[in-house]
């Protein structure tokens, strides 16, 4: 198929053709001349709409492998491409190395339940409690990232109590009902899915991949750091995994200057279920600050705590934050605090493996303590991740709400 390339134009297919890929960077990249105004529309929108800015940045990945290799080929012309994205695709024509962009779409999914991003208000009249419309730009000082929820209401319902959490006394429940806050809708589910997708968006290799969420979000943070907005980021459960990883996208594509705008943002881990140390290299790479209050870790969930390795990386995030804003006896951040919750935590580990440390003799008196730490365990992985729970009363009051819903 022949074509003839003259600067940053081309004939192709017996038409004009305009470059929209960087000079000398990967491969070239072309639409019809008489769609380029509509391309610079789509730059221009992606300043502010982060569905914009998700298309460009598809379209921006086909002059390198990233974009090709999760495309399919025709059967039938072995030039023809197709991208499949969230709710879309782009077509194209490959020819003497060089890509033709043919048509691209991308039209919002229907569902009720869908990712992105929304704002969320509280309202006394006609039903009270909140409710959420979709927006293109985070509206408010606070955005949530959710984790495992069964739909968009639930999660709007639920983060009002972390983000208090995170940034009390100044932000509560009720000066949230007044103001309002942001949410990135992560539809993770609860299901098996959810947590081979927050592995793959936790994992420290292929930052150019990722989930589509994670690109979506990399754009909303792209957008605000552009714009030097202050923020107040709430991270919550497989919410980490997400922000990890959009925030690795975001960093490759911001300037210094953008970069140094992140410095006005905050951030606060709840109810993690990823490394917080892997995380928070990240925050700190990007410059944003931690939440005035240290991480809401429930200490008897074993997805919080051992099996990610928190017991121990949430005491170095405490001590980084404790570092970078100064001693607070009211924010649990003092030396002797940090110590008495490392002692805490190495005691309970201690008592559920004392069986198998103890002489036999003694295994009688031990079984009780061992039974009933890692039934306090087993009971609070049942929906804790999705409450605040800062202590053992906490664990109690929601293993008896368990029980109750179950009965």
């Amino acid at each position: 198929m022949e074509v003839c390339i003259k600067g940053n134009e081309a004939i192709f297919q017996g038409q004009p053709w305009k470059q929209i890929s960087p000079p000398d960077q990967g491969m070239k990249v072309f639409v019809p001349k008489s769609e380029h105004s509509n391309y610079n529309r789509l730059k221009n929108k992606a300043k502010t709409d982060f569905h914009a800015g998700y298309l460009l940045s598809q379209l921006n990945s086909l002059n390198n492998r990233h974009g090709l290799l999760r495309s399919s080929v025709s059967r039938f012309k072995p030039t023809e491409h197709k991208l499949e994205i969230d709710g879309g695709y782009i077509c194209y024509s490959m020819a003497n190395g060089c890509v033709f962009v043919q048509d691209y779409s991308i039209s919002r999914n229907k569902s009720d339940d869908k990712a992105g991003l929304y704002v969320a208000t509280y309202s006394k009249v006609g039903g009270s409690g909140w409710k959420e419309n979709e927006e293109s730009r985070i509206s408010s000082s606070h955005i949530a990232i959710n984790g495992g929820y069964a739909n968009l209401k639930s999660a709007v319902f639920a983060m009002p109590q972390f983000i208090e959490r995170g940034y009390k006394p100044d932000t509560t429940q009720t000066t949230l009902e007044t103001s309002g806050y942001s949410l990135f809708y992560n539809d993770c589910g609860t299901g098996l899915d959810s947590s081979f997708r927050e592995v793959f968006d936790a994992s420290i290799i292929n930052t150019k991949g990722g989930s589509e969420n994670a690109k979506k979000l990399a754009q909303i943070i792209r957008i605000e750091a552009r714009a030097g907005k202050e923020l107040n980021w709430t991270l919550h459960e497989k919410g980490h995994a997400l922000f990890k990883r959009a925030l690795q996208i975001a960093l490759k594509e911001l300037s210094p200057k953008e970069i140094e705008n992140l410095g006005k943002q905050r951030v606060f881990y709840a109810n993690p279920t990823m490394n917080l140390s892997v995380i928070d290299h990240y925050r700190k790479k990007a410059g944003m600050q931690l939440a005035p209050q240290r991480p809401l870790m429930n200490e008897l969930n074993l997805s919080q705590t051992w099996g990610t390795g928190n017991a121990i990386s949430e005491i170095h995030v405490s001590a980084r934050q404790m570092k970078e804003q100064g001693e607070n006896g009211l924010r649990n951040l003092t030396p002797g605090q940090l110590t008495a919750t490392g002692f805490k935590r190495t005691m309970m580990a201690a008592v559920g493996a004392s069986p198998y440390l103890i002489p036999q003799a003694a295994l009688s008196v031990q079984a009780v303590s061992f039974a009933t730490g890692w039934a306090a365990l087993v009971i609070s992985n049942f929906g804790a991740n999705s409450k605040v729970i800062e202590n053992g009363g906490d664990m109690i009051d929601h293993a008896i709400n368990q029980f109750r819903q179950r009965a």
